[in-house]
Formats: C-alpha cells, structure tokens, sequence
C-alpha cells in the first residue's frame, strides 16, 4: 500500500495561481478545475515552494541524497531521478462567503463533501462521516452551534437560505476543523460555528462569483500617472479559502550508493513523509504569483493516514 499523507491549505492572505492571460474581463485569472469549475492549486506549483521551504535548490539535491530522493533532480539521464515524494491537485473544501450574521461562512457542498469522503476513504480512513443529503436550493445545513443564523434564515451575499440543522453538518465541521486546526481548539470552534453546507447549484455560483478581483496598475516614473496600458485586474482565492490534497509516496527513486551502507540507513517512504510532510511541522508557504505585495501566505497542515 502507498504510503500517504493529507495535506491542507488554508490561505492566509488572497492567493493567486494563475494561468496567464485570460480571455474573459478578469486580465490574469486563477486556475479552475475543467469539470467543476472550482478554483484548484496545482501539485506542480505546491511541489516546487515546497521543496523551496526545504532549500532544494539544484545544487542542493544535488549535494543531499534525501533531497534529490524526495524532490528529485533533473539533468542528463544518468544523473536525474524523479521526486519519491508526489502530492496531488488541492482541490476546494471549504470557500469563504460574506455572511449578515458572523462576519463570514466556510461555504461548503454536498458534492464537495462527497469528493472529499470519496477521498479520503481510497487513503484508507474510515469511520467518516456519511455523504450529506441533497438540498432544497432554498435550504442550507448549519452545525448545532452556529453564529450564522438571523430569524431561522442565512444570508450570504445575496443569497437568502432557510437555516436547517443537520448532525451531518455537525459531524463534518468537527471531522474538518480537527484537521486544519490540530490543537487550537479555539479556531476549531471558530470553524464549527462558521460552517455550511450549501446546495450545489448556489455554491457553484459563488465559486464563480466571490473570489476577489482587484485592479492594479503601474505608474509612469516621469508623469507619475498610470502608464499607457498599464491597468489589469488579477482574481485570488479568498484569504480562509481551504483546500485539501494527498502525497503519496510508493518507491525510492535514488541511487544504490544514495541507500545508505546499512539496512538501518535506508530511507523509506515513510521516513521522508516524517521528514517533509511532518503532521506537528505546519508550513507557512508562500504559493502563486504575487508574493512580493503580501500575497499567497498559505499554512500547510499535514495529517497522518493510520
């Protein structure tokens, strides 16, 4: 069996992973998934500022055998080798929606939380919470102990739900908040008391629509006015958006003398997971273009698959 680890990302501040150039009115928009059209975070992209955070640098991997295993090397053919360590897409758990009552939801969706049990089940977890039921598009499921409810309704942005509440909910707001929150039982409860499930149709909606659009320009040294063509507009995920993935690990690309000279010093797959992926070792990275303005800060938390 793979070895596997889940990891979570939780924005701290707007993040942008960007495709270039886009073709609608936002000028750089951030990457979508084909099918969903939710925001998504590439592996690629996570895998490079990861081994960055560990300064697997080219020389670097080239001089640490446990680098070069982890995060592989390129070059010619006798000298490269693919990374051990390999992490999926991020996909979207929980977005962010502005809320009349507690400030703020993590908006979530049925098919969201089966995607993400559907998961975490091929990991190998089990006891999870049951795949939530369908909603009303009226209807939205909140925990027990939610700040989110005005005269038995939830307003978010322009949305109007008829508050329910549902153990279901309850289950995976305890479930959720436990992993991104390992023992800061405080946020945990901020989690709990925010959390929502929304139907399907208006949560694909505001995946579209509540992202954060800001518009940027440069200014001419000379006139100190905005340069010829020098306006864009650039799209983040919201800061709190939370997104999940898995790294798995199921052979050591290295070389013989890379193994070590005992049994004892060979690293495995989960000596690198312990090492790079450590679930009492959160990561601040920073992920996705725009870092030099104070964008992409994203807390990387780690969880062991028993």
């Amino acid at each position: 069996m793979l070895a596997t680890r889940l990891f979570w990302l939780h924005c701290l501040s707007p993040t942008h992973a960007g495709i270039g150039r886009g073709l609608g009115y936002i000028d750089l928009p951030i990457e979508r998934d084909t099918v969903t059209g939710w925001p998504i975070i590439r592996g690629s992209g996570i895998k490079g500022v990861w081994a960055d955070y560990y300064g697997a640098t080219d020389d670097n991997r080239r001089t640490d055998p446990l680098l070069r295993i982890a995060f592989g090397v390129s070059g010619a053919e006798s000298e490269s080798n693919a990374g051990s360590l390999i992490p999926s897409d991020a996909r979207l758990v929980c977005l962010p929606i502005r809320s009349f009552r507690g400030t703020f939801a993590w908006a979530t969706s049925p098919l969201s939380l089966s995607l993400l049990r559907r998961t975490l089940e091929l990991t190998g977890l089990t006891d999870l919470p049951p795949n939530p039921s369908a909603l009303e598009d009226t209807q939205a499921h909140h925990t027990q102990t939610s700040v989110l409810i005005e005269n038995g309704r939830i307003y978010l942005e322009e949305f109007d739900f008829q508050a329910v509440s549902c153990p279901t909910a309850t289950a995976w707001a305890e479930r959720i908040a436990r992993w991104v929150f390992p023992q800061d039982f405080a946020w945990q409860e901020q989690f709990r008391q925010r959390f929502v499930v929304l139907p399907d149709t208006p949560f694909d909606y505001l995946c579209q629509t509540c992202t954060e659009v800001h518009t940027r320009v440069r200014i001419d040294d000379g006139t100190k006015t905005v340069a010829e063509g020098a306006l864009w507009t650039e799209e983040y995920l919201p800061a709190e958006t939370i997104l999940f993935g898995i790294i798995q690990c199921d052979r050591i690309f290295s070389k013989p003398q890379e193994n070590g000279n005992s049994a004892e010093e060979k690293p495995t797959c989960d000596s690198l997971l312990d090492r790079y992926a450590n679930p009492q070792k959160p990561l601040l990275l920073h992920i996705g273009g725009k870092t030099s303005v104070g964008r992409g800060q994203v807390r990387v938390i780690f969880t062991a698959v028993p």
